[in-house]
This record gives C-alpha cells, structure tokens and sequence, in this order.
C-alpha cells in the first residue's frame, strides 16, 4: 500500500476509537461516577509506540483478508470454469452416447421382436414334428413287429444242422435229405427244397469247425417233428461227428431266446419243474401246477430263487 493509504485508514482508526471513548464517558457521567479513570489513550499526544503498532495491525489485518479473498476467489474462479468446461463436455458425451446406445437398444428390440415371433412359428414346428415323430416311431415299431413275424412264419419250414463235415456236395438237398433220414432214423423220405451253408466269414481258428447248414423243408410238419425227434435221441452222430438240430429263427429271435440260458440252466435237474421257450421269446415255467410266463430274463431268475427252495434244487 501507499503512504498515503496507510495515513487515512490510521485517522480514520483514531476518530473511530475517539468517538467510541467519549461515547464512554458520558455513560460514566450519566451513571453517577465522581471520579472517571483516566487512560492515556492512543488519540493524546502521548500515545506509546505499541499501541500505535497495534492499531497499525489491525488495519492490515483486514486489508489483507481481502486481497487473500479476492485472490482465491480469482483462482477457484479460473478452476471453476475449467471444471464447468469439462463437466459440460462429459454431459455432451453422455448425451451423445446416451442417444447411440438408445439407437442400438432399438436395434436390438426389434431383432429381439423378430426373433420371439421366429421363436413361436419354430415352436409350432417343432410341436407338429414332435407328433409326426411319434407317429412314425409307432408306426415304425409296428412295421418292425410285422416284419419280424412275417420273416419267422417264413422260417417255419426251415432247421439249421451243425456239426456235418464240409465236403463237396455235403449241403445238397439229396445229401441234407439222407443225413436227416439216417441221424434220426425215420422210415419216411424227406424232401427237402433247399440247402445251404451259413455266409458268415470265419477266422483262423474257425476254418476246422464246419459251418451251419440251413435247409428248408418241403412240408411245414417235418420241421416240428424233426425237432422233436432231435430232442428225444439226443445225442446224435454222423460219421463219428456229433451233430445238432435247432430252429432257425431271425437274429433279434435268437438274441432274445439267449437271455434265458441262464435260467435254463439254473431249472436243470429240478423235479415237479417244467420249462420251456415259446415263439417269439417267452419263458414259460410249471411248478406245483402252477404256469408262469417271463420276458424278462431277470425277472425269471428272481422268481426261481425266491420261489424254487435249493432242497428241491438238490434232489
């Protein structure tokens, strides 16, 4: 500050406090004091250099807050509009993303739209598929069933012989006729329309075990009535071989006919039993007069060994 700024702020300081003393005494005068305390002070001609740096303080003190002041606010102020700068260009970026990401929601319902209305047609479909499928599978199982049937009742006539030696000319009608006739010692001839060998490819080992003829007979009863006689002689030889007659079922037949083996076996030797296969692959046992039909291998075994005692096993 200037020397002259300095003056008029001290005078004014001291017009200040002299007014605030003689407001003072006359407070005095007016309340009944006799005898006011004098002080010596800063407006006498003996005003101590203390007082006078002390009223000298406390005009700066203030003029220096208010240069402090104007000063931050100058500076926050420059802050301020920095910051309110950049808070506007974010507010102008959110906007702008704010409207692309909008566009993009759209975007994205109406292919959400499309798809859910896709979705439905797709649903029907595949509901529509789904029953078509499960009418083709019945009907499908029903065309198996029939064709199963229909290859067995076409199979009636014919048996399968295994054990005969393989020699030229030993599947032929003629020869599967006679072997038929002198196994199993029958006074009649058997005509025999069809013969021969099984197709399946044998390995190493296989070659010195002859394959499986399979004939069909001209008459439906010779087949049933070999078998019987097959089961009653049994065992049988030819030329010193042993030989064996056995119905000549589909594969799925034969596969299912083999799940009972183990019951077959487990039945073997045991009195007031009787068991025996029926077409295609039913289970039939008797016991105590009592007949049961099994399909299910497993269930056959459970019911011999819950109901069957091993003292009748062991007679």
């Amino acid at each position: 500050w200037s020397s002259g700024d300095r003056t008029s702020r001290f005078c004014v300081s001291r017009s200040s406090r002299r007014k605030r003393r003689t407001a003072s005494s006359r407070r005095q005068r007016a309340t009944g004091d006799a005898d006011p305390p004098t002080t010596t002070g800063s407006d006498g001609p003996n005003m101590s250099n203390e007082e006078m740096k002390a009223d000298i303080l406390l005009s700066l003190r203030g003029d220096i807050a208010k240069v402090i002041r104007d000063e931050l606010k100058g500076a926050l102020a420059e802050d301020f509009q920095a910051i309110r700068s950049e808070l506007q260009a974010v507010r102008s970026e959110i906007a702008n993303n704010s409207k692309a990401i909008q566009a993009e929601m759209d975007i994205i319902k109406t292919e959400v739209r499309d798809l859910k209305g896709g979705l439905s047609t797709w649903s029907d479909q595949v509901t529509s598929l789904q029953s078509t499928v499960t009418s083709l599978q019945k009907e499908m199982s029903t065309l198996k069933d029939k064709c199963e049937d229909l290859e067995g009742r076409m199979r009636r006539s014919n048996i399968r012989i295994a054990g005969i030696e393989e020699r030229p000319g030993s599947s032929s009608p003629q020869a599967v006729a006679k072997i038929i006739q002198e196994v199993l010692q029958m006074d009649r001839d058997i005509k025999v329309d069809r013969s021969h060998r099984t197709l399946t490819g044998r390995g190493p080992r296989d070659r010195e075990t002859p394959r499986v003829i399979i004939a069909k007979l001209h008459h439906d009863g010779d087949a049933a009535e070999i078998l019987r006689r097959a089961r009653g002689r049994a065992p049988l030889f030819h030329n010193g071989h042993r030989v064996a007659f056995f119905p000549d079922y589909t594969a799925s037949v034969a596969k299912a006919r083999a799940t009972f083996t183990e019951v077959r076996r487990a039945l073997q030797g045991i009195k007031e039993v009787r068991y025996g296969l029926l077409y295609p692959a039913r289970f039939r046992i008797t016991y105590h007069n009592e007949e049961k039909e099994f399909l299910d291998p497993k269930t056959a075994m459970e019911y011999v060994r819950n109901n069957i005692t091993p003292t009748e096993s062991a007679e």
